[in-house]
């Protein structure tokens, strides 16, 4: 008995184990639409991630060319001894010392370096014994020709924020392209379940031509060759459907990889309206034909050659002073207070501070020509650079709106000639069955019409994937065109 109990056990479990699975399956769906892209964009996938790093690497230069003029806390002490050997008594040789300075220091963008400044020091000699002097020390740079009140850091500051505005804007153009691939792959999709919709349909004429073929035979109407053709066409259709079957696991796991969030996930296309999706994609293509000109209003690519042309003006400027004059002025007052122990110095400094004074200029200038000739070949190549990206990318944009224009239009023409050609073949395929019934054509002619019209559907669905690609490739560019077949 125990082993029929395990034996009712194992069978209602091989009864229950394929719903187990189909109901895992089920939970694994994902129900993918354009709408969907949004919140999965939102998770950061790799790509994403990607961006937003280039974005904050250029984030972190401009902070950093900030922090250039932000207050620090500098300090620095020292101790010194010696044992060496005095020659005579008037040999003041310093046998100890110490001392130490703290303070903050203050670099702004006017070329104006500022700093307060606590400072002590100590020495034995042959002559005195812990000489002790203290005080504060109020210190002045100013860069008299380079950066002259401030105009090489103000360039400095304007270069990195132009670099940081056209980094924005980049990032939103990057979004866009990867959102505008994720949506042709999800329309691919599409265009893929259209196409299994028709060879499934046609799968079924198969096989109920088959089925009449096979009765006929039964009858001795119809013989075993056409018996053959009609297996084949099956055949052939099963084939195509097979086919259809490889393209979305490819496309599938193209999208897989982009958003890993779907990676175990059992893709599967929501509800979509054909009708509707094609009447957004011909007011769009309406919007497109009604601009004479590239309409850069919807363009960010305009605006990121602006700020590239306005980062190479300031990094001109700054490469114009490579070479030129290096003249600082930098002066210090002080109130010390000097005795023979810290203790002292630090009571005579509250008791009685004098001041002290320091005024240097320090000069520097290039004496041959090798900086000069470093200096206009660095201003060659930026410009050159600037020049060659400027050109490029407003070439791209003008161009782009132009061949967009051409492409759907000759498109346009394909898919009406294609549906005017579906249209003749359905009336041509109707008369042809007639005369098939009536013994006056061939089946094998027959069947060549019925696969004209097939291949002529699917064509006809490729070329409106092919109108769909055009028009997102469109919005990759011109990424704020007003038209509803532009959002998601």
């Amino acid at each position: 008995m125990p082993n029929l109990k395990n034996t009712k056990l194992l069978f209602i479990m091989s009864l229950l184990l394929p719903l187990v699975l189909k109901a895992q399956d089920v939970t694994n769906d994902y129900v993918l639409s354009e709408a969907s892209f949004k919140s999965l964009i939102e998770n950061s996938p790799p790509t994403v991630s990607q961006l937003e790093a280039s974005f904050l690497e250029y984030k972190r230069k401009d902070l950093a060319t900030k922090d250039a003029f932000s207050l620090s806390f500098e300090g620095e002490g020292r101790v010194y001894k010696s044992n060496e050997r005095l020659l005579n008594n008037f040999d003041a040789v310093t046998q100890n010392a110490t001392n130490y300075t703290f303070g903050v220091v203050r670099p702004t963008s006017m070329g104006v370096d500022l700093s307060v400044k606590a400072f002590g020091e100590k020495i034995t000699n042959a002559f005195v014994s812990g000489a002790s002097t203290n005080g504060v020390v109020l210190g002045l740079s100013i860069d008299l020709y380079q950066n002259f009140l401030g105009r090489k850091s103000n360039w400095t500051l304007k270069q990195a924020d132009a670099n940081l505005k056209k980094a924005k804007l980049e990032k939103q153009v990057e979004l866009k392209a990867f959102e505008s691939n994720l949506r042709k792959m999800y329309w691919s999709l599409v265009a893929n379940e259209e196409k299994k919709i028709l060879v499934e349909s046609l799968i079924q004429t198969a096989e109920k031509q088959l089925s009449d073929a096979l009765a006929r035979r039964r009858s001795g109407v119809a013989d075993d060759g056409e018996i053959a053709r009609f297996r084949s066409q099956l055949s052939s259709r099963k084939a195509n459907l097979t086919s259809l079957a490889y393209e979305k696991s490819e496309i599938a796991k193209n999208l897989r990889e982009l958003l890993p969030e779907l990676a175990s996930k059992n893709i599967v296309i929501d509800k979509y309206d054909v009708a509707q999706t094609t009447a957004k994609v011909f007011e769009c293509i309406g919007l497109i034909n009604s601009q004479s000109s590239s309409p850069l209003d919807y363009s960010l690519y305009d605006d990121i050659v602006e700020l590239l042309i306005e980062d190479n003006k300031y990094e001109q400027k700054i490469i114009e002073s490579y070479n030129s004059l290096d003249i600082k002025l930098n002066g210090e007052y002080s109130n010390v207070g000097r005795d023979f122990s810290y203790e002292g110095a630090r009571q005579d400094f509250a008791d009685d501070p004098r001041a002290r004074t320091n005024l240097s200029l320090k000069i520097s200038m290039p004496l041959d020509g090798k900086k000069t000739r470093t200096k206009e070949i660095t201003q060659q190549a930026n410009k050159s650079r600037t020049l060659s990206l400027a050109q490029g990318q407003l070439a791209k944009i003008n161009a782009f709106h132009t061949e967009t224009i051409q492409i759907i239009s000759a498109l346009k023409d394909i898919l009406k000639s294609q549906k005017e050609t579906s249209q003749y073949l359905g009336q041509s395929l109707s008369e042809s069955r007639k005369k098939f019934n009536q013994g006056r054509i061939s089946l094998q002619e027959l069947i060549s019409e019925q696969d004209a019209q097939v291949q002529n559907k699917l064509n006809e669905i490729d070329s409106n994937l092919i109108i769909v690609k055009t028009i997102i490739d469109y919005f990759s560019i011109y990424t704020t065109t007003p038209c509803e077949f532009n959002r998601i």
